[in-house]
C-alpha cells in the first residue's frame, strides 16, 4: 500500500538514512526503532511529506505520492506526530471531525452520514463521553485517543504515527496501542510507526526496523530482532551492563532492584545529605550480584537532626506488589560506632519462628542489612566521619501493599519484607502483558459490570460460545496464565463475582496452588491427578498409569478404566476452590468451571455452580 524506493532523508542536501526500502502490506504494524538521533522521525516526515527526500521516492500504492492530489493523499494516508496540539475553543468531538476535512468539500459541511462516521470513530476509541469537553482540558491519555480517532476518521489505508505513546503512563499506552491493533485487524490498516518501549514494540509489531548508522540495519518479524546481540548493537549497550537483562521464553526482559538495594541506596544518600547538607540528585552501588546499579533520589530533606531520602521501587519487567513503591530511608548520627538498623512504618515485623530474622524484628534481611552498613559507613568514611548512624527504613504504603503477598501466611505482619539476595530481580514473566489483562479488567469496571469471566484463551472462550454462557451478559477477558494477577485485577477493580472457565490442562495446577499456569512455571498435572486417586483409592498401577500420561485427557481416560473419574474430579475441584478462597481472601465470590477438547464439560466447584444457576436467569 505505500512503499519507500531507495529512499535517503534528511535536511538540505546531508542524508541522515541513505537507500531505505520499506513495504507496507494492509493488516500489518512496520515499526520503527533505534536511538535517539537515529532518523526515525525524519524518515517519518519525510514520509508524510512534511520534508522532500533527499533521493528515491514514496509511492502509494505504487505511484509516486507527489504527483497525487493532496485531498487524495489525505484520504488515504493519516498521521500522528509527537508535535503537541493546541486547538482553540475546540471540543473533542471538534477535533475529531476534523478527520473528514477531505470528503466534505471546501465549505467543510458534515453531511448525517460524516457525523455518524465521527461517531463511529468515538466509540472505537472509547471516546463518546469525551466528545463535548474541551480538547485543551482533558489529559494526556485522553488527547491520544482523540488524536488517534481523527486520524481513523479519515479512513485511511495508512497511517502513520511517531512516538504515539509519548507523554502517556503505562496504563494509557496499553490502551492506546490496544485500541490501535484492534483497529489493524477489523480494518486492514496499513501502520508505520516509531516507539521507544522496546516490550511494546515487541508485541504489538509484525516487523520492525532497526534505524542505526544512517541505514535500516535490520528488518524482520519481533523474535529476530529482539535477541541479545542485535539489541546490544542498536543501542550501544555496553557488556557491564548485561546483567540487567534477562532472556526468559525467548523475551529479553529487563531487571528491576530488590527493595534491599532501594534501601541501601536511599540509605546512601540520606548519610551524604546528613554529612553535607546538600541533596544529592542519585545514589549507586555495586550488587551482591556484582551487578552496578544507580537510582534518582525522590523528596530528600531534612527534618530536625534526621536526614531522609527514597527511592522507588522499580521491578523491572517483573509481576511485583511492591513495584512503584517509595522505600525511605532515615539516617541520623548516633554515640555508638558501627550502623544499627530498624523498621519504620510499612516495613513489617516476624511473627514466627524460622525466618531470616528473629521474632519481633524488623522484617529486614541480612543481605539488605549488610548492604545499608556499607553504604553509609563508606559515606562516612569517605566525609572524614568516625561516628556511627541509626538508619530507619520507611516504606509509605507497605501495610497495604503486603496485604497481596504471602508475608502474613509466612509470618511477617504490618508491612512488607526488605529483601534480596542478589540485589537485583530477574523477572519470569513480561509485565506488560500483566497490565494489559488488567486494563481490561479496569475497562469492565469502569463500564459498571461487577460481574467477569476468566478464561486463560481461545479454548475457553469456544466452550463458552459453545455453552451459550456468552449470552448471560457478562463481560470475558483472556487472562492468558495470569490466573493469580487477573484475580489480584478483579479485587483492586471489586469486582463482587468472577467465575474462571478453563481447560482442565491448566486449571488442574490450580489443585496445588499454583496461579501461573505455564509449564515453564510448573508442569505438575500428572503429580496432583496422582496424588488425588491415591486419596481417593486408586492402587499403586492406577497411580503409575498416571504419572506415565502425557495429557489431562489421558488421565481422565485412566480414570475412566478405574472407575473413579468423578471421585477424583470431584477432590481435584474442592482443591481449587480452596486454593481460589484463600487467594481472593474474601474481596470477591470466586469459581471456576474445567472441560477438555474431548470430554467437554467436566466439572465446575459448589462456587461456580452457584454463580452459573444466578446468571443463567438474568
Amino acid at each position: 500500500m505505500l512503499e519507500t524506493k531507495d529512499l535517503s532523508v534528511g535536511y538540505g542536501r546531508k542524508p541522515l538514512l541513505e537507500e531505505v526500502n520499506l513495504h507496507l502490506q494492509p493488516g500489518k504494524i512496520v515499526t520503527l526503532i533505534g536511538p535517539n538521533g537515529s532518523g526515525k522521525s525524519t524518515l517519518l516526515k519525510t514520509i508524510i511529506g512534511q520534508l522532500s527526500p533527499v533521493r528515491g521516492a514514496v509511492l502509494l500504492d505504487g505511484r509516486p505520492m507527489g504527483d497525487l492530489p493532496p485531498p487524495e493523499v489525505a484520504r488515504r494516508l493519516s498521521v500522528l506526530m509527537t508535535d503537541r496540539v493546541h486547538p482553540e475553543l475546540m471540543t473533542c468531538w471538534d477535533v475529531v471531525s476534523a478527520g473528514r476535512d477531505p470528503y466534505t468539500g471546501r465549505l467543510g459541511i458534515l453531511s448525517p452520514e460524516d457525523r455518524e462516521k465521527v461517531w463511529e470513530t468515538l466509540r472505537l476509541v472509547h471516546g463518546e463521553e469525551l466528545a463535548p469537553l474541551d480538547f485543551s482540558q482533558i489529559s494526556d491519555g485522553q488527547r491520544q485517543r482523540i488524536l488517534l480517532a481523527r486520524a481513523l476518521c479519515q479512513e485511511p489505508e495508512v497511517l502513520v504515527l511517531d512516538e504515539p505513546t509519548s507523554f502517556l503512563d503505562i496504563r494509557y499506552k496499553l490502551e492506546l496501542l490496544s485500541i490501535l491493533k484492534d483497529m489493524v485487524a477489523r480494518r486492514q490498516l496499513a501502520v508505520l510507526m516509531s516507539l521507544h518501549e522496546l516490550e511494546l514494540a515487541e508485541q504489538i509489531s509484525d516487523y520492525v526496523a532497526c534505524v542505526h548508522n544512517g541505514k535500516i540495519e535490520r528488518f524482520g518479524p519481533p523474535e529476530e530482532i529482539f535477541t541479545a546481540d542485535n539489541i546490544k548493537k542498536l543501542f550501544d549497550i555496553r557488556a557491564d551492563s548485561e546483567e540487567l537483562f534477562v532472556f526468559h521464553g525467548g523475551k529479553r526482559l529487563r531487571c528491576g532492584y530488590t527493595t534491599g538495594t532501594c534501601a541501601a541506596l536511599s540509605a546512601q544518600g540520606a548519610a551524604r545529605l546528613l554529612l553535607t547538607g546538600m541533596a544529592p540528585a542519585s545514589a549507586s552501588l555495586t550488587t551482591p550480584k556484582g551487578s552496578s546499579v544507580e537510582a534518582p533520589l525522590e523528596d530528600c530533606h531534612m527534618k530536625g537532626s534526621a536526614a531522609f531520602c527514597s527511592v522507588r521501587k522499580d521491578g523491572g519487567d517483573d509481576v511485583d506488589a511492591t513495584h512503584g513503591l517509595l522505600i525511605t530511608a532515615q539516617v541520623e548520627k548516633q554515640e555508638d560506632s558501627g550502623v544499627s538498623i530498624e523498621g519504620g512504618a510499612g516495613v513489617g515485623r516476624v511473627s514466627k519462628p524460622g525466618l531470616d530474622q528473629p521474632v519481633g524484628a524488623a522484617a529486614i534481611n541480612r543481605v539488605p542489612r549488610r548492604m545499608i552498613e556499607d553504604t553509609v559507613l563508606s559515606v562516612g568514611e569517605e566525609l572524614g566521619y568516625e561516628g556511627g548512624f541509626r538508619v530507619t527504613i520507611h516504606v509509605p504504603g507497605g501495610e497495604e501493599a503486603a496485604k497481596k503477598t504471602f508475608n502474613p501466611q509466612m509470618g511477617v505482619v504490618d508491612g512488607i519484607s526488605i529483601l534480596g539476595t542478589s540485589g537485583i530481580v530477574e523477572p519470569m514473566s513480561v509485565q506488560a502483558l500483566i497490565d494489559t489483562v488488567a486494563l481490561e479488567i479496569r475497562q469492565k469496571a469502569a463500564q459498571g459490570h461487577q460481574n467477569i469471566i476468566l478464561t486463560p484463551g481461545n479454548y475457553g472462550m469456544d466452550f463458552l460460545r459453545a455453552q451459550g454462557m456468552d449470552r448471560w451478559g457478562v463481560p470475558v477477558v483472556k487472562c492468558s496464565n495470569f490466573i493469580g494477577d487477573a484475580l489480584d485485577a478483579c479485587g483492586a477493580e471489586h469486582m463482587r463475582e468472577v467465575l474462571l472457565v478453563g481447560h482442565l490442562g491448566k486449571l488442574v495446577k490450580l489443585a496445588g496452588g499454583i496461579m501461573n499456569t505455564h509449564s515453564r512455571i510448573a508442569d505438575c498435572r500428572t503429580e496432583l491427578f496422582c496424588t488425588h486417586a491415591a486419596l481417593c483409592g486408586a492402587d499403586r498401577a492406577v497411580c503409575r498409569a498416571l504419572m506415565d500420561c502425557a495429557t489431562s485427557d489421558a488421565c481422565i481416560a485412566v480414570l475412566d478404566g478405574a472407575d473413579l473419574r468423578e471421585k477424583v474430579l470431584d477432590s481435584l475441584l474442592s482443591a481449587i476452590q480452596d486454593h481460589l478462597d484463600r487467594w481472593a481472601a474474601g474481596a470477591f465470590i470466586v469459581g471456576a468451571v474445567v472441560f477438555s477438547n474431548q470430554y467437554g464439560l467436566l466439572g465446575q466447584t459448589w462456587r461456580a455452580k452457584e454463580l452459573m444457576d444466578a446468571w443463567s436467569t438474568l
